[in-house]
Formats: C-alpha cells, structure tokens, sequence
C-alpha cells in the first residue's frame, strides 16, 4: 500500500478549525492517516514527499449539482441531451476528466438520459475511467407536461411508484423530482407534481432508506416537497421570504446553482426566447438569493452541469453576500452533508479520503483563488500536479 507525505504552504481542513501554517498530510492507500502542523505529524521512515511549496490545501471540492452529458457551451444545448447515447458518452467522460482538473473529486448528478451516470459511476470505481466520485440519480422524474430537458415523463401516482423502484433497481443513489420550472412564467409559480405524486415518490425512496431531492424554485411545490419530506432543494431561485422560513424552520437543504442566471457565457447558447426570460428574471434571482444566503438555510452548490465552473459558482456565492468560508463549506463539508457522504470526504481528518487540492492562494483571502489549481489528489492519487517530489 503506497504512503506518502504532502506538505503545503497552508492547510485549510474544512472542520471550521484555523488555518494551519506548514501543514502536512499523512496519505496511505486512500486514506488520510494524519493531518496538521508539520512538527506534530511524524511520518514513517524514508517515506516519499510530495511538497507543494506555496500552495494551499483544501479538501477536495464537491459539484453538488452536476449532469455528466450536458454542456452549455453547444448551441441549443437543451435540445443536444437529446442526442445519440454514444455521443452524450463521449461528452461525459470529457467532462469528468475536465470537472477533476478543475479540483471537483465528488459530483452529485442530478439526471443523465438512459442511466448514463450509473455505467459512469462504475466504470470510476473499478478504474476504468479517470474521474470524480459520483453520486447518481439516474432518470429525473417529472409530469408529461412539465419542466426536465434530462427527465423522463411519468404521471400519477402508479407511475411515479413505478418510476422510482425501477430507478433504485438501476442503482439511484437518490431521487430527482423536477416540480417546477427553471424560469418564472407568471405570478404564480406552477407546481406540475400533485401533493399525492410527491408523497408517492418520497415514501417509496424512504422505504429503501434514499433521500429524495426536488428541482424546485418556489411556489406551491416547495410546501408540498416539505410537507412529502423531500431532504432538499434544488435551485430556489424565487423563494419569497416566506418559503425561505419554512425552509430554515424543516431544516432542509438548499443546493444554488448562480450560473443559469448570471453566466452570459451560459445564457447567450440558448434559444432567443428562453435566453431573455433568464436575462429578464436575473436582478430577482439576485435578490432573491442574497436574501436566502442572508436567512440562514442550510446550502451547498454547484454548476448544473457547467463543467470546470464550480469555481465561478462559489464566487457567485460570494459576490451574493456568502462570506468566503461560507462559500468554500458549501462546496466541501456542507455539500459531503447533501450527498450523505459527510463520514468519508468533505473534510482533511484522518479516517477521510484522500481528497485533496493545492490551490496556488489562499481562498479565504480572495475566493478567485479557487480558480488557481496547482494539484489534484483524488482517493490517495495523485493526478495532477506541478509541485515536487
């Protein structure tokens, strides 16, 4: 079993401990023996180094909201998830290959087409493909009529039972309901799962102990969800202040994801008319999000599927009124919680996983930092680097 030694100019743990200055971690197979300052970690003998210089260690970063075959750089992107299974498999492995350069070494995916994310999944865990550790929902689930470009239509309660065993039988870690829109189409925000569908779906995802997750930005759908016991959140992007208290007073978890709104870059690939409905809704979702940030939810983030941009995200985060800490916890410790992972990543403790990023700065001082990836150790290996041995 490989052991080694990295050293960092500065290590932040993601426990909410200080900064600690000279840090090493103690790396053996996939694990982390030990962590701290370097007088107090004694490795063994003529064991190897990797020295990372200046760079700044933080546990390995976590895309709380991902979708393997999507890219949003492709014009009409909406429509290319429609494309052939073998070229969203292609795009897939790209992205994964992009996402961990970029020091995401965990991402949640929120929906693939044709169970996609499992057979990536395991072809990550038994080696054959180099990317993050993944946590899959397999098929959203949404109405005929409603929202979910990466869903599949079921309705009424039958097929929403249906739906959802037959998504545990493929290997869903979790369940995606998709109960509203992603943009705001009125006064009203329509909910396009009845309260009994929602209920279905969440006792038949607790009968086999997975949490249920719903794509949801507010209205009628967020109580319902509460109400079904759904552990949390996508989105929120236009939760009034009301349904922002009864999100904090449940408990439940909030994933942001800033960019359908305020990337341009993301924006301007869509189709006209849905492109100036995210332009139109953007200075509402602003302030809407600095208002949950502000209230006290429980939240992580991440890219909905906008591949190395987790970075951007949490900046997003950050310029909505997040402090910097906040904003890193929501993609480490806060979204491991979310994946029900919080025992084994999230955090630089030993007994963890060997996820860790060198970061070329320090993110608590500027959060542009976590832009600046100098290396990437994923379950104990050391994927890329610019640091000596």
């Amino acid at each position: 079993m490989e052991r080694f030694v990295l050293k960092g100019k500065l290590l932040l743990d993601g426990t909410g401990r200080p900064p600690i200055e000279n840090g090493v971690v103690l790396i053996e197979g996939n694990r982390i023996v030990a962590a701290g300052e370097e007088k107090n970690v004694i490795p063994p003998a003529n064991v190897k180094v990797i020295d990372c210089g200046a760079q700044v260690l933080i546990p390995g970063l976590i895309d709380c909201h991902n979708h393997l075959a999507m890219d949003p750089t492709l014009e009409n992107w909406p429509a290319r998830l429609n494309d052939s299974d073998a070229e969203q498999a292609l795009r897939a492995t790209v992205h994964m290959g992009i996402d961990l350069k970029a020091g995401v070494t965990t991402a949640r995916c929120l929906g693939d087409k044709n169970f996609l994310d499992v057979a990536c999944k395991r072809a990550v865990a038994s080696g054959q493909l180099v990317g993050p550790r993944l946590i899959v929902a397999t098929r959203g689930i949404r109405a005929t009529h409603g929202h979910g470009f990466v869903g599949y239509p079921f309705d009424g309660p039958d097929q929403i039972r249906r739906a959802v065993r037959e998504n545990l039988k493929a290997g869903a870690d979790f369940i995606k309901l998709f109960i509203t829109g992603t943009v705001r189409q009125g006064r009203e925000i329509q909910s396009y799962l009845s309260r009994e569908e929602i209920s279905v779906a969440v006792q038949e995802a607790h009968r086999a102990n997975v949490c249920v997750t719903a794509h949801c930005i507010g209205g009628i759908g967020l109580e319902e969800c509460l109400a079904a016991g759904v552990e949390a959140i996508e989105h929120g992007y236009f939760l009034s202040d009301r349904e922002i208290d009864l999100l904090l007073k449940a408990g439940r978890w909030l994933v942001l994801t800033p960019s359908p709104y305020f990337s341009e870059e993301r924006v301007r690939t869509l189709p006209l008319e849905i492109a100036d409905a995210f332009r139109r809704g953007r200075e509402e979702v602003a302030e809407r999000m600095s208002a949950i940030i502000k209230g006290g939810i429980k939240f992580a983030v991440g890219t909905d599927g906008r591949h190395g941009g987790l970075a951007q995200e949490i900046e997003y985060l950050v310029r909505l009124g997040a402090s910097e800490k906040e904003a890193l916890r929501a993609a480490t410790h806060h979204a491991a919680v979310v994946c029900g992972l919080e025992g084994i990543i999230g955090t630089i403790e030993p007994g963890k996983m060997a996820d860790i990023v060198g970061l070329m700065g320090n993110p608590l001082d500027d959060i542009r930092n976590l832009k600046k990836v100098g290396t990437v150790i994923s379950r104990g290996k050391l994927l890329y680097s610019g640091v000596n041995e």
